[in-house]
């Protein structure tokens, strides 16, 4: 629970200078992940486009198409190596976010209920409080997993079964990998735009850059995970109380 333990603020101070005060988020290996992870899915998913576009087809055929594919398979080789290295190496806390992306609460349905005024007119109060993860981080999180543990499953099959499995099983990975391209680049491109576009987000590329993010935003945007699931609550229903009261009694 951060905001128990440390002071992180953001303060006024002298000559009217802003001190913004920084909590950590993300570790060094976390970080080295994500845009490790980044890059070889861009371009695994740059490659693999060629490779299911007709449209694209003449660069998948002869010489340029065996470059096409040797690319797509050794940048599948770290893709797959980068979570293994992050569990070994950080084992607790890959368990740690594991647990907190694949955990299910109220909160999260009142964050897809209030997602759409949340960032489209900014409506804060509408969103439920969050965790080290909010909700759409989340969902992010859990299609690129699964997606990845198809790709895997598919991949090994497409790349090693030729010619060995039976043509019915081959052609369904075949399937199954373009299906979960299809689904996986859809959820990226969102977490790109929420990530790096969307005004209110940018804190989130911060954190994701410099493993740092600052208080107010913490209070903000992850309430559960800055002062605790208890205390978060209280001041979220608190909040909706006041709302509530001041829309039935509006002061002007």
């Amino acid at each position: 629970m951060i905001g128990n333990r440390m002071n992180t603020t953001e303060e006024l101070g002298e000559a009217g200078v802003i001190r913004i005060r920084w909590i950590p988020k993300y570790t060094a290996m976390e970080r080295l992940f994500h845009w490790g992870h980044t890059v070889t899915f861009l371009a695994l998913a740059a490659t693999g486009m060629i490779l299911f576009f007709p449209f694209l087809r003449p660069l998948a055929q002869g010489e340029g198409g065996q470059l096409v594919r040797l690319m797509h398979r050794a940048a599948a080789i770290p893709y797959g190596a980068l979570p293994l290295i992050y569990v070994i190496l950080e084992p607790r806390r890959a368990v740690l976010s594991l647990r907190s992306v694949f955990k299910v609460s109220r909160d999260d349905f009142e964050w897809i209920k209030g997602a759409m005024p949340y960032y489209l007119f900014g409506r804060h109060e509408a969103m439920a409080p969050q965790d080290r993860f909010n909700t759409g981080e989340k969902l992010n999180a859990v299609v690129i997993i699964l997606g990845s543990v198809a790709f895997a499953i598919t991949g090994l099959v497409m790349w090693f079964g030729k010619g060995i499995v039976p043509i019915g099983l081959y052609q369904a990975m075949v399937v199954m990998h373009d299906v979960s391209m299809v689904v996986t680049v859809s959820i990226f491109i969102v977490h790109f735009y929420l990530a790096v576009v969307h005004p209110m987000m940018w804190a989130g590329l911060v954190s994701m850059r410099f493993g740092v993010t600052s208080a107010a935003y913490a209070q903000e945007h992850h309430a559960s995970w800055y002062y605790g699931p208890e205390r978060a609550k209280e001041i979220y229903e608190a909040r909706k109380a006041a709302l509530a009261a001041e829309e039935e009694y509006p002061t002007d």
